[in-house]
């Protein structure tokens, strides 16, 4: 059966590079990049404890919870870009353990939340009791237009299907309303330098490797019409990064515990490979 891609459609693909013994596709008009998992391969079994939690586990983090301040400065950071009249309703998908969400809530939105994984979806619930729901991106439990804002913060690599999520996105904000989103851009420099050893080629839990013209094709055909796409870095605490090469040098699972210095220590960076897009709903 030939292969097409996933965004656009098209059948110019080939195998851009190898790892983990998986072959990483690409497409030649998009330039989606993107592997193909078995059927029985189940993403949401990926999100468990471990995934969140471990140091002998070769995906996920060491220690998210240990990333809180970072990430909610980094949240911060975004959310201020988001100028909504007071009272906007926010849903935050992928919400891990809803520091994003939370920080929405005290810059005034009215928020609610969704996450797949029971262990992420309980931690945040103790923050945000009765707005965080258990579900899937491509199921979105809303009535349509239920929203002026949907945020996926390094969510849209890990979804199956792009184009039910977005369409689910779509639905759910109301004519006017604003998507933003972060994922990783395959075409940055950082991305075609580091080849393979890209850090944020983790496999299996990042499904597909967008380009910024694979975003523009995804979002255009659900009716969305992209405002801005720009590099933006984030803080993170020293010891993360030195995790987050581990794992991209080494091959991922420590054999041992281990805490490196300066966990917290938190420092900006911007490599310039991951891109923050906003873009809104056109009616109907």
């Amino acid at each position: 059966m030939a292969l097409s891609c996933p965004v656009c459609g098209s059948g110019d693909v080939y195998r851009k590079l190898r790892k983990q013994a998986i072959d990483v596709l690409q497409c030649g008009v998009c330039s989606l990049a993107f592997w193909q998992p078995e059927q029985s391969f189940d993403p949401v079994g990926l999100y468990d404890g471990d995934y969140f939690a471990s140091e002998y586990a070769a995906s996920g983090y060491d220690d998210y919870a240990a990333l809180e301040p970072a990430l909610r400065l980094t949240f911060r950071r975004r959310l201020e870009r988001l100028r909504q009249a007071p009272g906007a309703r926010l849903l935050d998908v992928g919400a891990a353990y809803g520091y994003a969400a939370s920080e929405a809530e005290r810059a005034g939105f009215r928020v609610a939340a969704v996450e797949v994984s029971s262990e992420a979806a309980g931690r945040a619930a103790t923050q945000l009791p009765g707005r965080i729901v258990r579900a899937s991106a491509d199921l979105l439990p809303f009535e349509s237009g239920s929203f002026d804002v949907v945020t996926l913060w390094d969510v849209l690599e890990h979804l199956p299907d792009p184009h039910c999520a977005v369409a689910e996105v779509a639905r759910c904000l109301c004519p006017g309303g604003r998507l933003a989103l972060t994922t990783g851009d395959v075409g940055s420099l950082a991305a075609r330098l580091s080849g393979a050893r890209w850090h944020l080629y983790t496999l299996p839990e990042h499904l597909f490797f967008f380009s910024r013209e694979s975003l523009r094709r995804l979002l255009e055909a659900h009716g969305f019409r992209i405002e801005s796409m720009r590099a933006e870095g984030g803080a993170y605490p020293v010891g993360y990064l030195v995790e987050r090469l581990r794992k991209t040098l080494f091959g991922g699972a420590a054999s041992t515990p281990r805490r490196f210095p300066g966990a917290s220590l938190v420092v900006p960076m911007n490599l310039f490979d991951v891109v923050t897009l906003e873009a809104i709903r056109l009616a109907a």
